[in-house]
């Protein structure tokens, strides 16, 4: 057991990143998805919970959520509700990460110390932990207490197993292939100007045009009632263009941004972040959802990456691209009234 786990509250709104988080990332090799200014671009809108798991003086994990729940007035914390320990820029990713090499025991102590800092600085106000993104590996550390475990939308990745993107495209049945070769042949000879600071290729935007693209993807795909529409506020889009580690491919036709790539880059598994695009009605071209797709693909396999994230969209889609799916949980851990 690793009893000497604590679990430190820090408040999202100071510039500076607390002691060790920047070191743990470094250490770790984290994706900019833990990068502190995205910390504090998602508490503009929200509660914001933002913690670091130390063994003594070590920063030994990073925990990120949200705490949603009944307010009243003005006030910024609820007056109960439940704190959600997820990532606060990727529905892709949980909300916490530990060393390389923790075992289920440190996220059940994790799970633990988490539950008595917030205890602390809250009170009864917090009526359970809930728990998103959680692999088949970590569930069993999630489940020593009593719990309420659903089965979530998997995750996509692309798997990278080609040595060219020719060979990738091989892979995939007739059709399919015909469809992508023409889709890249019919890029290639538009006018279109596509550029990738994958590339080291200068890809300018300012984040209200971000905000834009994506929102236009929201309105189009996510128009169930019941589904609440994830918007991406303009100092989360501010924050992502001006982190480290966030990478951009964009499509511009003449002067205008119609299409664009989120992506947060890591040596081994990289995430597609975020797509935002015009329809056609608004001005944007078809197909280019694929190409960017490709293009990712072909960067992955130049590199020597292991493949890349894609996400929990379009997921008939990227089966069709050759994505593998990934199972995922959530898992909802209730505190008793009066429990410490």
């Amino acid at each position: 057991m690793n009893d000497g786990l604590t679990v430190t509250l820090h408040d999202p709104h100071v510039a500076d990143a607390p002691a060790g988080w920047d070191a743990f990332m470094a250490k770790e090799h984290l994706m900019a998805a833990w990068s502190w200014p995205l910390v504090r671009a998602a508490a503009s809108r929200r509660t914001v919970i933002a913690a670091t798991v130390r063994h003594g003086s070590d920063v030994v994990g990073l925990v990120t959520g949200r705490f949603h729940g009944l307010r009243t007035g003005r006030s910024t914390v609820p007056l109960a509700g439940i704190v959600d320990v997820d990532s606060l820029s990727s529905s892709a990713l949980p909300g916490v990460t530990l060393a390389a090499g923790a075992d289920g025991a440190a996220l059940t102590d994790t799970i633990g110390a988490l539950r008595s800092a917030l205890r602390e600085a809250h009170g009864g106000r917090v009526r359970g932990l809930m728990f998103r993104q959680v692999s088949a590996e970590s569930l069993p550390a999630l489940l020593t207490r009593p719990a309420i475990v659903r089965e979530g939308g998997p995750i996509a990745w692309f798997p990278n197993r080609f040595a060219s993107l020719e060979d990738y495209l091989r892979s995939l049945g007739r059709g399919r292939r015909y469809d992508l070769r023409r889709i890249l042949a019919g890029v290639a000879a538009s006018d279109l100007h596509v550029a990738s600071t994958l590339r080291g290729e200068p890809v300018p935007v300012q984040p209200a045009q971000l905000c834009e693209l994506i929102a236009s993807v929201v309105n189009r795909h996510h128009n169930k009632w019941w589904l609440p529409k994830r918007f991406m506020s303009p100092a989360m889009a501010a924050a992502q263009l001006t982190t480290p580690g966030v990478h951009l491919n964009g499509y511009r036709d003449g002067d205008r941004l119609i299409a664009l790539n989120v992506i947060f880059d890591h040596p081994d598994l990289p995430l597609s972040a975020g797509w935002g695009a015009f329809s056609v009605a608004e001005g944007g071209r078809r197909d280019l959802w694929y190409h960017n797709n490709l293009e990712l693909a072909r960067w992955c396999i130049d590199t020597g990456r292991r493949g890349f994230l894609s996400g929990q969209g379009s997921l008939v889609e990227k089966r069709r691209l050759g994505h593998e799916m990934i199972r995922q949980w959530a898992v909802l851990i209730p505190f008793p009234r009066g429990a410490r």
